[in-house]
């Protein structure tokens, strides 16, 4: 089997074709990086800065050999070129009369997703929290419910498509509210071998080290300044127990390197599940902090290990769980290896690249 992952959020695709050419398939994967991430990838998408309109169509027109003759194309969304939506629609059409299967993920800020969300549907979303809906970022993401020209290309994709993959329960609810029979939800997946169990936190542990991630423009949207807060106001009050890096926009790869000398990860907040960010330091023993609630492992299966620390309340409790977390420092090394526990099981590239193959086959018959 050949196929081609379309585009790329934070690594995912580039895990995913991990897992798929461990099980023996043939996997292209051709995306732009997603931006300053750098994500690797074998076929580059990433727009010129000069003439970006006119270089970018050269650009497609000279890759597009290399986009075809797949059994399998699975796209990041439905606007996969991160361009204008007309020019994904026409792209789309070459793609499916020169390629067999063809599924999108549902796994971003999509115009069915955020309808769905403003519409107040979703037990978690970034929409529900006042404080932060005069955030540009926020603003922009709005303007999806009214933009006609990605609800067209939507409608379009998702009829045509062959599957819609939900990579969280969020995605899930959306689409399968509008596409029943062909939305499925696969767990992300992350390279568990890459990433080696590599926490230092022992039983006489004395200063907890707490790592956060500010992405730009995106900190008030992952809810990263409200945990700040917190642990700013931690470290003030205990200064001897608790120790805050953060780090601001650094590439994939020196992120991840980043995080080895930490015992907690601060995740995002306003969505329920863990992203890839989150996955790769709970697999390298890393304890993390976010939204892990009950839909969260219901979603998964998993009734016994709960590992992620639950920051879904008010500043106060956030407060208090991390006082808890700094009054039990010993029970920090169990926690650590029940997060690696909890990727191993759910979230391996190979378990996952397996999920993906047979719902492609399933729509194959």
């Amino acid at each position: 089997m050949k196929v081609l992952l379309l585009g790329d959020y934070s690594g995912f695709h580039y895990n995913l074709a991990k897992g798929l050419r461990a099980l023996g398939i043939q996997v292209t994967v051709a995306s732009e990086g997603d931006g300053w991430k750098g994500i690797p990838r074998d076929v580059d998408l990433k727009q010129p800065d000069k003439y970006r309109r006119i270089a970018f169509l050269h650009k497609l027109y000279k890759i597009y050999p290399n986009l075809i003759g797949y059994d399998v194309v699975q796209m990041i969304s439905h606007n996969f070129l991160m361009s204008s939506p007309f020019l994904s629609s026409i792209y789309f059409d070459f793609l499916k009369r020169k390629n067999d299967k063809i599924f999108v993920c549902a796994t971003g800020m999509d115009y069915t997703y955020v309808n769905y969300a403003l519409k107040g549907k979703l037990k978690h979303s970034v929409f529900y929290h006042p404080n932060i809906q005069c955030d540009p970022y926020i603003s922009s993401i709005k303007q999806l419910a009214n933009n006609k020209q990605l609800a067209k290309l939507e409608r379009k994709i998702s009829k045509s498509c062959d599957g819609i993959i939900a990579t969280s329960n969020g995605y899930y609810e959306a689409y399968n509210n509008t596409f029943p029979t062909k939305t499925i939800f696969i767990p992300l997946p992350i390279d568990t071998s890459e990433y080696k169990y590599i926490n230092t936190v022992g039983l006489d542990i004395t200063k907890v080290k707490v790592f956060v991630g500010l992405m730009k423009d995106r900190v008030l949207i992952k809810g990263i300044d409200k945990i700040l807060d917190v642990l700013l106001d931690l470290e003030k009050k205990y200064p001897n127990d608790i120790e805050v890096t953060q780090v601001h926009s650094v590439p994939f790869n020196e992120y991840t390197n980043l995080l080895n000398n930490s015992h907690i990860l601060c995740d995002q907040l306003y969505s329920s599940g863990v992203g890839i960010n989150g996955l790769i330091a709970m697999a390298k023993g890393l304890i993390v902090g976010g939204c892990g609630d009950d839909q969260l492992y219901e979603s998964l299966g998993e009734f016994n290990n709960r590992p992620i620390i639950d920051l879904n309340t008010s500043k106060n409790e956030m407060f208090h769980t991390f006082e808890q977390i700094l009054e039990n420092k010993s029970q920090l090394k169990m926690r650590a290896l029940k997060s690696r526990e909890f990727v191993v099981k759910h979230h391996d590239c190979i378990k996952v690249a397996q999920k993906y193959l047979d719902f492609w086959k399933s729509k194959s018959i």
